[in-house]
């Protein structure tokens, strides 16, 4: 009963809560199968970004692609058609052409807390510089994102980011499980946003990419 308290007190206090940690036996962690690295490429529809002060970034598609190897992923993504202050100026990436802004990441499987069966895509970021008309951002930090479909053969996987609600800038997933202990990403640990270097928001990302490989993988849950 205890753990289930932790859990349940983590879930409520999104971006309030330092990290946290519990043993607790979760079997062995996913990985995707067969373990050779498999290159992919991927797409999405649009992208939104939300702070919890109400900032937004959002954009219209993307592409992407890297690598998938035993429980880890490199990640490029290109978004496309970037709009800030609702819409009203184009947020650039530094270097990038206009409207475009490169996100590099690394991936890493882990079990997600909100679907005991299911399984967590842990997204890490090197950190994402752009400006909206005269506002610099940065972005910082990590997402939880859901992968599916797991335990079955296929060249598809799709990858599903969500906030608590559509707009509320709050990440819906923080907890999740790694080598059978709960973990919990700590406020330094989440999607942060600055402007102009002023204080960093807790952020939360909308968005789902659609992964394609040559080769059938197997995520194994």
């Amino acid at each position: 009963m205890q753990r289930l308290k932790v859990v349940v007190l983590a879930l409520m206090a999104v971006c309030a809560l330092g990290a946290l940690a519990s043993s607790m036996a979760f079997g062995a962690d996913a990985e995707f199968l067969p373990t050779a690295s498999e290159a992919y490429t991927g797409t999405s529809g649009p992208a939104t970004l939300s702070t919890l002060a109400g900032k937004e970034i959002a954009c219209k598609k993307d592409t992407s692609s890297g690598t998938l190897s035993g429980r880890t992923a490199t990640i490029h993504i290109d978004l496309s058609e970037c709009k800030g202050e609702g819409g009203l100026v184009t947020c650039t990436g530094l270097g990038e052409a206009s409207g475009v802004i490169l996100a590099l990441a690394s991936g890493l499987l882990v079990y997600d807390s909100l679907s005991p069966l299911g399984v967590g895509f842990l997204i890490t970021l090197t950190p994402i510089h752009a400006s909206c008309s005269i506002v610099l951002v940065e972005l910082t930090g990590k997402v939880i994102c859901l992968i599916t479909p797991i335990n079955t053969a296929a060249k598809h996987p799709e990858i599903k980011c969500e906030m608590a609600t559509p707009t509320s800038g709050d990440p819906k997933e923080t907890v999740y499980w790694e080598g059978g202990v709960l973990k919990i990403l700590s406020n330094a640990e989440v999607l942060l946003t600055s402007f102009n270097h002023g204080a960093a928001e807790c952020s939360g990302m909308l968005t789902v990419e659609l992964l394609l490989t040559t080769n059938n993988i197997t995520i194994d849950g």
